[in-house]
């Protein structure tokens, strides 16, 4: 019996995935003002996909609370790729992919995948090309993405170039095999 019960359990998730990834493309062809590149809709989701894995593993360790709870901060500086230690409030760099244990995570314009955290969830954003007033000279700091880590130069307060894909409810639903 209880074979039984693991296998629907098992189908059950992986509906659950593919129904929340195809609303997760849904909701990225609907939130930009121009149409998502394939490159950019991938690596859009596998970003989302790591990020939803890493807090909802956390949020088992820990045993108590929500998964968003147990999301890593963004990458706001050197070392490349790693979650700052701390952040509060609402705090945008780039996807931490080495903390996720993902190789660097680039939209269809080459550009490495910017990330922003809050206390009520996270959107995972391809900053597309660079837009008037922009400029992303390589700082050093950034070897493997380039550039550098100045938000005003990736991100437009508009939305602009951006296409956004949020972290839905059910992608950080707490794992029905976690205490």
């Amino acid at each position: 019996m209880k074979r039984c019960q693991r296998g629907a359990v098992g189908l059950l998730m992986m509906l659950l995935i593919v129904l929340t990834l195809g609303g997760l493309m849904l909701a990225l062809s609907a939130g930009s003002g121009q149409p998502p590149t394939a490159t950019s809709t991938a690596s859009l989701a596998l970003a989302a996909q790591g990020l939803a894995g890493y807090a909802q593993a956390q949020r088992c360790l820990a045993g108590v609370g929500s998964p968003v709870d147990y999301l890593p901060c963004p990458d706001t500086g050197p070392p490349e790729g790693v979650a700052a230690m701390t952040c509060s409030g609402t705090v945008r760099g780039r996807v931490p992919w080495r903390t996720l244990g993902l190789p660097p995570l680039r939209d269809g314009a080459g550009e490495c995948l910017w990330y922003e955290r809050s206390a009520a969830g996270a959107r995972v954003i391809a900053p597309g090309s660079t837009v008037a007033g922009q400029t992303r000279a390589p700082s050093g700091f950034t070897p493997v993405c380039g550039g550098h880590y100045g938000v005003a130069d990736y991100l437009e307060p508009s939305g602009g170039n951006d296409q956004t894909l949020v972290l839905s409810a059910a992608l950080l639903a707490v794992p029905a095999n976690c205490p």
